[in-house]
């Protein structure tokens, strides 16, 4: 993909969340007018960015767009809900446009010709606006019984009537160009040129022409009729850019209005009156003239206008305007005085404007006899030339680096870490293996110094890497908007600590379980507007979402004052799909059952809708949080709401991991989980209900061996006082004991994710390499305890 469609792609998502965020701030406050500029400003760049490419169903629609937002910003129309579904809809057309750019770096086939039906709709609000290319039904054109102008020519209807016999597809093609057209980068004339084989036109003013002082030379005012045999497809591809300005229709025999008497034709219109130079000397002579209208007839300077006149028109005008200016002359004379010349100019001058409108459009037509298509290569080295212009004029503020750069700086940084591990290990070999203490302590000292550098520069890289929760917490808007409305409630989202940072790769990790708990409250939780009238409560529920950094961590509360969870409904469910003995669930508190929405399976809804119903569900977004190490909370107060708690850590990049041994093997435990490591007596372990405990602190914690749970043919081995050595892990919101053979304390490391089949085996995060380059598996206590 070129650097140019990249920097396009990225540039135009950016304004799309801008766009989507500046609708709804429009929708919750309608009266306030003031970001109607920046939507405007919004749209009219990405759509002048459009241009650049070939991507004409996308300008297309950016165009109508555009349009739309100027009637809004001129006060021409007033913003409604139902306009704001409208511009959404562009804007999710816009998006889906660009994913498919993304994915194959073209267009497909379902977005090379514009979406006709999105264009009619954002343009009926235009009331006026030019209609979008289609194909005109045959019924309907029967039924307005609709004709070609008076102005064809007998003889080429009798032609054109022969084609159709012959089976050749006429159309009538009616181009209006936009007002703005030229700056829009569109240039109509050189349009209509490469059309081949006109058969017969006409250019016409789409409005009367204003006054010379009046008329706006860059506002285009044309409108262009043509008659050719061509086909739906290549009229489509030839006006591409300006579909929304075109309309064309086949023509049939019942258009060519044989059954009526030819027409008498008039002679062909010809450029007649008198060219700009000689208007600017009437102009001249007749305010010399009104001057020294007063003198008596004929005066010196009196006579000089009449020579003056006389020898303009002899100069190959007209013969009724030479006889128009003797017949004024000789009434003068008659008269003793220059009143009728004077009327005479005035007349002449008057009728100028419809004269020069004349011979604008004889020049017209001359430029569409003289020339010839110049071919597609033309428009294609235009649109290469704005794209230069556009890089050329480029200045940006900030600067973008792709992402794989910032993950090979990643990978760069994980070898120095093992790189630097590794100088421990040489130290120790040198004291012990070569007995060089004086050595090993200076290899310590350079580690200390090289360590430092190492943390330095992956906090560097790592705030590169820093992206704002306002990332993912900016589609919330839309999405709690149209959930809302499709579930008829009334909900404010309320968004806090979107300054709140985390890696790139955490904040994309939150997205999809962060879109799943929102839709969860808002079908589950928020009551509909007459459920919460009776019970006290506003009819707008409010769901908010709340970001904090909690030392390493980064927090996401979700909380709504809904109905809440009912333990007992919940317990009746699971009882229900007999996900749960009945003995186990007797025997749990409110809180458990509450937590028995995580289930797999588990769903409360009477009926499968998009929204809910089948059964995949919370369990999904706690198995996705707690892959990358993250944990989840839930809690709920019936009646009241329910608040659920993401945490995860800040970063993935370099975990700390404590090295243990067990069975004669080396794993690594992230410390994240550890709580705390112990060495028990032998006789502090107890067995209870067929599960081996130990009493900590006055706590009952439960045991697990981990030989037994890696299947290794070994048992627990005990130190020289016969204690065993036991890691106190987080297990969700319980505590765990893994009891293993030895601790080896804790080192940083790279984690690597196992792929392919190995990615697979339960019970792994992934592994690392360590300093002296041996392979360190990476254990996932949470899947290994289930």
């Amino acid at each position: 993909m070129s650097p140019l469609l990249q920097q396009f792609i990225q540039e135009s998502r950016e304004a799309l969340d801008a766009i989507g965020q500046t609708l709804l701030q429009m929708e919750r406050e309608p009266d306030n007018a003031a970001p109607l500029g920046e939507l405007f400003r919004l749209v009219h760049t990405l759509k002048g960015n459009s241009g650049l490419f070939e991507f004409p169903a996308l300008t297309s629609v950016l165009h109508a767009a555009e349009d739309l937002m100027d009637a809004l910003r001129n006060g021409a129309l007033a913003f409604n809900q139902q306009l704001a579904d409208q511009l959404l809809g562009a804007a999710d057309y816009v998006g889906e446009y660009l994913d498919e750019v993304e994915s194959q770096e073209q267009p497909g086939s379902a977005f090379r010709q514009p979406p006709k039906a999105l264009i009619e709709q954002l343009r009926g609000w235009l009331g006026a606006a030019a209609p979008v290319a289609a194909e005109a039904a045959p019924a309907a054109a029967a039924a307005t019984a609709w004709r070609l102008p008076e102005e064809l020519p007998h003889a080429l209807r009798l032609h054109l009537a022969q084609e159709l016999e012959e089976g050749r597809r006429l159309y009538w093609v009616d181009y209006r160009p936009a007002a703005e057209c030229f700056f829009h980068g569109t240039d109509p004339l050189h349009l209509v040129r490469q059309l081949p084989e006109v058969l017969w036109r006409r250019i016409s003013p789409c409005q009367a022409w204003p006054d010379s002082a009046e008329l706006d030379a860059y506002r285009c005012n044309l409108r262009f009729e043509l008659l050719l045999p061509t086909d739906e497809a290549r009229l489509a591809e030839q006006f591409r850019y300006a579909s929304d300005q075109v309309s064309w229709q086949p023509v049939d025999l019942a258009a060519l209005g044989l059954d009526q008497p030819a027409p008498r034709q008039a002679p062909p219109a010809e450029a007649l009156g008198l060219d700009p130079l000689a208007l600017d000397i009437l102009r001249t002579q007749r305010l010399a003239l009104a001057a020294c209208l007063g003198q008596p007839w004929p005066s010196g300077q009196q006579a000089a206008i009449q020579r003056t006149l006389e020898n303009l028109l002899d100069a190959g005008h007209d013969q009724g305007l030479r006889d128009g200016l003797r017949a004024s002359l000789a009434q003068a004379h008659q008269q003793a005085g220059g009143q009728p010349l004077l009327d005479w100019l005035d007349g002449q001058l008057s009728g100028a404007p419809a004269r020069a409108e004349q011979l604008v459009m004889g020049w017209l037509a001359n430029q569409l006899d003289d020339s010839t298509a110049s071919g597609a290569g033309t428009a294609d080295a235009g649109t290469g030339r704005r794209g230069e212009e556009a890089q050329a004029h480029a200045t940006p503020r900030v600067l973008k680096i792709e992402q794989e750069k910032i993950d090979r700086l990643m990978n760069l940084i994980g070898e120095i870490v093992v790189a630097k591990n590794g100088l421990p290990y040489l130290a120790e070999r040198a004291e012990q293996q070569y007995g060089q203490r004086d050595l090993s302590r200076e290899i310590k000292a350079q580690y200390a110094v090289v360590n430092r550098i190492a943390e330095d520069l992956q906090d560097a890289i790592m705030q590169v890497r820093m992206m704002p929760v306002s990332f993912i917490l900016q589609r919330f808007p839309r999405l709690v908007r149209d959930t809302a409305r499709k579930l008829g409630k009334k909900v404010s989202l309320v968004l806090e600590g979107e300054e709140t940072e985390a890696d790139k790769a955490m904040i994309e990790a939150l997205a999809a379980p962060l879109v799943h708990v929102v839709r969860n409250a808002l079908d589950h939780g928020l009551e509909p507007p007459a459920e919460r009238s009776a019970a006290g409560k506003p009819e707008t529920g409010t769901l908010r979402i709340r970001a904090s950094q909690n030392a390493d961590h980064v927090v996401i509360l979700i909380d709504d004052d809904g109905r809440g969870i009912d333990p007992q409904r919940i317990k009746a469910k699971v009882a229900e799909k007999g996900l749960v003995d009945p003995a186990t669930l007797d025997a749990m508190g409110e809180q458990e059952l509450v937590n028995l929405v995580f289930l797999p399976g588990f769903s409360t809804a009477e009926q499968i809708s998009d929204l809910s119903g089948r059964g995949v569900g919370m369990d999904v977004v706690r198995s996705a949080i707690e892959k990358v190490g993250g944990q989840l909370r839930l809690s709920s107060q019936l009646g009241s709401g329910t608040q659920l708690s993401l945490s995860l850590p800040l970063s993935m990049a370099v975990t700390q991991v404590m090295v243990i041994e067990s069975g004669g093997q080396r794993f690594g435990i992230p410390m994240d989980q550890v709580m705390e490591t112990v060495r028990l007596p032998q006789a502090a372990i107890r067995p209870l209900k067929q599960q081996q405990t130990a009493q900590l602190r006055g706590r009952t914690i439960p045991l697990k061996s981990l030989n037994q749970l890696l299947a290794l043919d070994a048992e627990q081995r005990r130190n020289e006082d016969d204690e065993q050595a036991v890691m106190v892990l987080r297990n969700r919101s319980e505590l765990a004991g893994l009891v293993i053979d030895d601790f080896h304390g804790s080192v940083d490391i790279i984690l690597k994710p196992m792929l392919g089949i190995l990615g697979e085996l339960p019970g792994y995060s992934g592994t690392a390499v360590m300093g002296d380059g041996s392979i360190l598996m990476i254990l996932n206590p949470m899947e290994l305890f289930q």
